[in-house]
Parts: C-alpha cells; sequence; structure tokens
C-alpha cells in the first residue's frame, strides 16, 4: 500500500522548533505567519492569481472564500511548497517557500496540518491507527509514547471511545474529526483546512466548528479554512478574505463583509447568477456557433 508523499504535512515528534538558516530565511518577523506578495499564477493558460497580496495573522483563524474555480485549493497547494507561481513570493514564518532547498521545504511542511476536503482517511486502517500513522512513518517513538500521544488527540476530538472502529464504520462528522486529530498529532504551528464542513449535517458542523475554535485557542495555532459556508466562518473565522479573478476582491469582519457594498460581496453572498462573476464562459458567436444562415459560420 502506497500513500505518497501526503504525510509529509505530519511532522515527526517531539521536534516542534527548527533554525532554518537557508538565505532565504531573512525575512523580518511580524505578526504575519503567512505573507503572499504579487502571486501570480497561470494554469493551462489562465491566469489564477494575478499579482494577489494577502496576509495571515498569526494565531487567528482566516477565511478563504470565492467562486468556484477561483484558486483557494490552489492558494494552500502554494502554501505547502507543491506548487509554484510564475512571479511572486510566498512567506510561511520567515521563508520565502519557493526558494526553499528540498530538505528545508520538508522540515516546513512538517510543522503545517492539513485538513483534506474528503477527510482521507486510509480505509484499510481503524482510527487509531489513522491517528497513529505519521507518528509510525516519520518517528521511531516506542509503541507506548505513540498510543499516549494518538490517545489525547482522539480525546481532543472527542473520539477516543471510537479508537477501534473502521472509516466504513464513521459518519461524515465523525471522519472530518479523525481527520483533524490526525493533523494536529504532531502539534503543528499552521492548520489548513480544505473544505471542512462540506457533507456535515448540523449537528456535526457545530462540533467541528468547536474543535476548529477550541483548537486554535487552546494550541495557539494558526488556521486556514478554504470554505463556502459564510454562516459557518462567522462562527469561527476572525477575519475574510474574498478571492475572485486571481485577487482579493474583499476582505474584512466575517460579519459585517456581506454588507459592504461590494458588487463582488453582493453576488457572491447573495447568490446572484450574474455580476463580476459572469454566469456565461467566454464564447464565441451564439449564432454562428449554430450554423444558422448569414450568422457568418
Amino acid at each position: 500500500m502506497a500513500f505518497g508523499p501526503v504525510f509529509r504535512y505530519f511532522a515527526p515528534f517531539p521536534r516542534l522548533t527548527y533554525a532554518m538558516t537557508d538565505p532565504v530565511s531573512a525575512k523580518p518577523d511580524d505578526n504575519a505567519l503567512v505573507r503572499v506578495r504579487g502571486l501570480t499564477t497561470v494554469l493551462n493558460g489562465k491566469k489564477v492569481f494575478d499579482a494577489l497580496d494577502m496576509d495571515i495573522p498569526r494565531g487567528k483563524i482566516t477565511a478563504i472564500m470565492g467562486p468556484s474555480g477561483t484558486g483557494k485549493t490552489t492558494l494552500l497547494k502554494h502554501i505547502t511548497g507543491q506548487m509554484r507561481g510564475n512571479a511572486g513570493e510566498v512567506w510561511v514564518d520567515g521563508n520565502n517557500v519557493p526558494a526553499l532547498s528540498r530538505e528545508k521545504l520538508f522540515e516546513l511542511r512538517e510543522r503545517i496540518g492539513y485538513l483534506f476536503q474528503n477527510s482521507a482517511l486510509l480505509t484499510d486502517y481503524d482510527v487509531f491507527e489513522n491517528v497513529a500513522f505519521p507518528l509510525r512513518q516519520h518517528t521511531d517513538l516506542p509503541e507506548v509514547l505513540i498510543r499516549n500521544i494518538v490517545l489525547t488527540k482522539l480525546q481532543a476530538v472527542g473520539l477516543r471511545g471510537a479508537a477501534s472502529l473502521m472509516p466504513s464504520e464513521l459518519s461524515g462528522g465523525m471522519a472530518r474529526r479523525v481527520a483533524l486529530a490526525r493533523a494536529i498529532v504532531f502539534d503543528p504551528m499552521l492548520i489548513l483546512y480544505d473544505e471542512p464542513f462540506v457533507g456535515l449535517d448540523p449537528i456535526a458542523l457545530n462540533q467541528v466548528l468547536k474543535l476548529i475554535r477550541t483548537l486554535n485557542q487552546t494550541l495557539g495555532i494558526t488556521s486556514v479554512l478554504v470554505a463556502h459556508e459564510l454562516e459557518a466562518i462567522k462562527q469561527v473565522a476572525d477575519h475574510i478574505y474574498l478571492i475572485a479573478n486571481g485577487k482579493v476582491v474583499a476582505q474584512g469582519d466575517p460579519r459585517t463583509i456581506a454588507d459592504d457594498g461590494s458588487p463582488w460581496t453582493r453576488q457572491f453572498f447573495g447568490g446572484e447568477a450574474d455580476g463580476p462573476v459572469p454566469f456565461q464562459y467566454p464564447a464565441g458567436d451564439y449564432a454562428a456557433s449554430l450554423g444558422f444562415p448569414g450568422s457568418g459560420a
């Protein structure tokens, strides 16, 4: 069974601090854990980011929102170094991610937790082994210590009693919480949540919201949420960035951003079919494409 490099996101315990001495780590420290400057990314001829600027403050919960296809998940890949832009910089904890060596990039990733859209649990492993997997892959810890760490993280998400269950026996909300336990198994400095609320019933949604806020406060984690659910975001996030057309088109307090009068926020949060983001994808003349007489076809 091959799982690929995905678990490079989870750090080997107990290495919780690092001294990165690459020349690219000379950016002065400030309140922003993640700083994006002039990021431009072109994929398949389409400009996903157009000189994007963004700051993610330490210890806060920041939500990234925007229409489908605007690059929200792509931005997370830039932060973790999975992708590099055509221009611009992405700084994480004082390190210019695109300029890091492979070794230093892996070290940085080891301090980042990642909650995937579909939870990405290993279907052949029970809950305990799913959370223990990064520990077994990246450390030589004794079994008793692995057990204590895993049970502690499961207790934090309310699922210590479900340690022996298989993923197929979990509800969607439980699976999301197991994935969260795995994401915090090394007490990361930063957690990236990719659509954490999709498919959750109201009870499970409130459980996940409470966990995100509690973990952020008790562990001092910086969190980045990619999501579409404004009402959920209002309950947990400190700040929202709305991105479209490759740029930040609006930002502000989750409780008031929908009322800022911007056509972008009016369309996105009001669910309007047309606006700054057009309903119709760019195309040639409609009549000509149907071959009507006199259409020039």
